[in-house]
């Protein structure tokens, strides 16, 4: 009898600490979620807010009278990004640099593409960038990913200065005159001693400070001088209004479904849910991206070894 009180105080033991586990597990995927997500709210209240404008518009035009798709909304920002005037020429449909070994809106067949969407001022886009941008960096320059960045302004409100809209028109500006300085120039943009704090924490950085940091990764004076003049300002905005509302870009499940955060990974146009990671990855983004993309981290920067996936989907982290 006893044995049996025994065994049945082991089994309650065991269910309770399996338990405590399994809590403990679930808190700390939500504080992950939580930590290294940028929620785009302002973005996207501020373009609901203009596509509701616009619609009351025309509905009092009698043109629209039935509440429109997600695709027609996504359309209509699109179709603003085309109406601005200064475009930049190397830019892709998508709205991002394709940065290969072989240059600028040149991708390599069989490899892997990424789209990295980011705002410059996004804490989650450094600590994203400080763990991988070298990784990524060598794996464009030995031909074994295509990597597509997207500059963008999600984050205004976040600095007294429009900082998110000049940064990336500034990055914009070197991606469409020296694209072969535009990863290391947006590498430094993230650097530690560089990235300004958001909201309450922000200082200002001005364009002589951009300027500055172009030159010291190799931007030649003209393209760096002219890129602070904000030629691509409008552009990125627009971009930054349209990619919000495309539903490519938004979380498949989780806290965040059916909403766009920073920084947004997609892989062979494949959504990358990183929240979903084991803990064991302990914000490695490095890692976890070598694991989707199915190549060994000895295999970094070594010409010919490429990643398993090619153009297919991304391994489940």
């Amino acid at each position: 009898m006893a044995k049996n009180s025994d065994k049945r105080a082991i089994s309650r033991k065991a269910r309770m600490e399996a338990r405590a586990a399994a809590e403990r597990e679930a808190q700390l995927a939500a504080e992950r979620e939580r930590k290294i997500q940028t929620t785009i709210g302002a973005a996207v209240v501020a373009v609901i807010v203009v596509i509701a404008a616009v619609i009351v518009f025309f509905v009092g035009r009698n043109i629209y009278n039935s509440t429109r798709s997600p695709e027609e909304v996504a359309a209509q920002a699109y179709a603003a990004v085309e109406k601005v005037k200064d475009k930049p020429k190397n830019a892709a449909k998508n709205g991002g640099f394709i940065i290969s070994k072989n240059g600028v809106n040149k991708p390599i067949a069989n490899v892997p593409t990424i789209d990295d969407y980011m705002d410059y001022i996004c804490p989650a886009c450094g600590t994203m960038h400080r763990s991988a941008g070298e990784t990524l960096a060598s794996l464009v320059a030995a031909g074994q990913i295509n990597l597509n960045i997207h500059p963008a302004a999600f984050l205004n409100a976040s600095s007294t200065d429009r900082y998110s809209t000049r940064a990336a028109a500034f990055v914009t500006y070197v991606a469409d005159n020296e694209p072969d300085k535009v990863l290391a120039l947006s590498e430094a943009m993230f650097a530690q001693n560089f990235q300004p704090q958001e909201a309450s924490g922000y200082k200002s950085v001005s364009n002589d400070a951009l300027v500055k940091l172009a030159k010291s990764v190799g931007v030649s004076d003209s393209v760096a001088t002219a890129a602070a003049k904000g030629k691509y300002e409008k552009w990125v905005d627009a971009v930054s209004q349209w990619y919000p509302v495309d539903s490519n870009l938004w979380h498949k499940s989780g806290t965040y479904k059916g909403q766009m955060t920073t920084p947004t990974i997609l892989i062979n146009n494949n959504y990358w849910d990183y929240t979903t990671a084991p803990s064991s990855y302990a914000g490695n983004y490095a890692k976890m991206i070598l694991h989707s993309i199915g190549l060994e981290e000895a295999s970094v920067g070594k010409a010919g070894d490429l990643p398993s996936i090619g153009t297919g989907k991304p391994v489940a982290l």
